[in-house]
């Protein structure tokens, strides 16, 4: 078993959830591992508590599951998964809201590069 396999393990838990294919977590676009990753990194470097990520996501796709039917095309797992990181940088300090949309702006107009 791998280093991450192991780390992903310990800090999601039931992995039932995520978007897999033969037990390997499925990635449509290279930002979605990023954001993967990083959620994870920030756990494991005590930034935040896991559940308190896990609680933020499972809040932005139930109020997603409010508004919506459950065959709605707009559904993508990883935009909640970046939505709850977003929250969770800005109340815990790690970015402001200021900083967040500019980079934001920034990579939408092409005026930043990817840095992975």
């Amino acid at each position: 078993m791998s280093m991450l396999k192991n780390r992903v393990d310990q800090l999601c838990g039931d992995r039932s959830a995520l978007p897999k294919n033969q037990e390997r977590l499925v990635f449509d676009e290279p930002w979605q591992g990023r954001a993967f990753g990083l959620a994870l990194a920030l756990a494991e470097q005590g930034a935040y508590q896991w559940d308190e990520f896990r609680a933020s996501l499972i809040s932005n796709i139930g109020a997603w599951d409010k508004t919506h039917t459950p065959d709605d095309p707009d559904w993508h797992y990883y935009q909640h998964w970046l939505a709850s990181l977003e929250e969770l940088a800005m109340d815990k300090a790690l970015v402001t809201p200021e900083s967040l949309n500019a980079r934001t702006q920034e990579f939408l107009e092409r005026r930043r590069d990817e840095v992975i």
